[in-house]
C-alpha cells in the first residue's frame, strides 16, 4: 500500500493522488474499527468502505481514464462482500477476510497502473478538462 501511494504522490496526477489519499485514510481508519479475527461481519468496516466507494465513482465518472471505474469496480465488489456475509452467515470468516483481502489489492493494482501511466497521459496533452466522452486508457 505504501508504495502505490508513495508512487502516486511521485508519479501520479490529480485524481491518482486523491484515490490514493482516500485509500489510505480508509486503511487507516479501518485498522482502528475492525476487529481481528472476527468472523462477525464488521458493519463499522462496511461503512467506512461504502464511503470509500462513494469517493470512487465520483471520481470515476469525472475521470477521463479508464482505471478509477476497475478501482471503483473492486470497491463496489468489497462492499457487496460485506453485505453477502451478512445475509449468508454459512460462510465462513477466513473466505470473508480472504475476499475482502483480494479485492483491495485489486483496486490498488489500479491506482497503481493509474500512477505509473499518469506521466504518460500528461506527456500527450491530455487534461481533466478534455472533451466530455474523451476517456483515456
Amino acid at each position: 500500500m505504501m508504495i502505490v501511494c508513495g508512487l502516486a504522490l511521485c508519479r501520479g496526477q490529480d485524481d491518482e493522488r486523491l484515490a490514493a489519499a482516500a485509500t489510505l485514510a480508509n486503511w487507516a481508519i479501518t485498522l482502528v474499527l475492525s476487529r481481528p479475527l472476527s468472523e462477525e461481519t464488521q458493519w463499522a468496516v462496511m461503512a467506512v468502505d461504502s464511503v470509500l466507494l462513494v469517493l470512487m465513482v465520483c471520481l470515476a465518472l469525472r475521470s477521463n481514464r479508464y482505471w478509477p471505474l476497475f478501482s471503483a469496480g473492486f470497491t463496489l465488489l468489497i462492499v457487496v462482500t460485506h453485505i453477502a456475509h451478512a445475509l449468508d452467515t454459512g460462510v465462513n470468516g477466513w473466505a470473508y477476510l480472504t475476499a475482502m483481502l483480494i479485492w483491495s489489492y485489486l483496486s490498488l493494482l489500479t491506482i497503481g497502473y493509474g500512477a505509473w501511466t499518469a506521466p504518460y497521459v500528461r506527456a500527450a496533452g491530455v487534461t481533466a478538462d478534455a472533451t466530455p466522452g474523451a476517456t483515456l486508457r
